[in-house]
């Protein structure tokens, strides 16, 4: 169940790679016209592309079956998305089978 439930966490992370990248490009391109909102979204773009790569890493150990903690992080992240629910759901009931 680690298996499934990291690759839904991956899948997951992908919308917060598209949405903080489409965040980051469009403020980029919005602060040439104005500072104060370019740059927020900027920030705000950047800051879901960090949690993507978290919800990325969680997902990759879920797979490995290496880090229970890092993996529900993951899931936890991407709560939002039906995909990060389930993977949740299927490494929070799947702890056992983790190494650490």
């Amino acid at each position: 169940m680690p298996l499934v439930g990291g690759i839904l966490i991956i899948l997951a992370s992908i919308g917060y790679f598209v949405g903080g990248g489409l965040l980051v490009a469009g403020g980029a391109v919005g602060s040439w016209f104005d500072v104060g909102e370019g740059a927020i979204a900027v920030v705000c773009g950047a800051i879901l592309l960090v949690l993507g790569i978290l919800a990325l890493l969680g997902g990759v150990y879920a797979i490995q079956k290496k880090s229970f903690v890092l993996a529900l992080l993951a899931g936890i992240l991407t709560i939002p998305s039906i995909l990060g629910l389930i993977g949740l759901i299927l490494v929070a009931v799947s702890k056992d089978e983790f190494s650490s």
